[in-house]
């Protein structure tokens, strides 16, 4: 099984714990893939050329962008940045929902899949398949 670095986009301040979730369950094998966390994991600053140099570089060192869907991840200016960047480099993405969350839809950051790892799993290998 190939590695798939994986850049996981969230509100930092408020999404931390989805983030760490995931992670932990990809530690437990929750997946089918072995999946590298290549995410940047920093908090956005407006106007930071710097965050902005770092995000790059670290999605373009990525197969695959996740977008963490919490209750106000549509609205953080780190994630859209992210996003713009993910669709510059042509990157694949897609956005997941954990449970009991009931935030809106990140515009741009593709289509919502079920924070289940069969489905997740599945967008993944669609995505590598192309």
């Amino acid at each position: 099984m190939a590695k798939i670095k994986v850049f996981l986009s969230f509100e930092f301040e408020r999404d931390r714990g989805h983030y760490r979730s995931f992670r932990e369950e990809v530690k437990r094998g929750n997946s089918c893939h072995e999946i590298e966390d290549n995410s940047l994991n920093e908090p956005y600053k407006l106007h930071d050329d710097e965050w902005v140099r770092k995000a790059r570089e670290k999605i373009s060192g990525s197969d695959i962008v996740i977008v963490v869907i919490g209750e106000d991840t549509h609205n953080a200016p780190g994630v859209r940045e992210e996003i713009k960047i993910t669709k510059q480099q042509h990157k694949p993405i897609f956005q997941i929902r954990p449970k009991n969350s009931t935030g809106g839809l990140v515009r741009r950051a593709g289509e919502e899949v079920p924070w289940k790892w069969k489905k997740i799993d599945a967008k993944i290998s669609e995505y590598l398949k192309k």
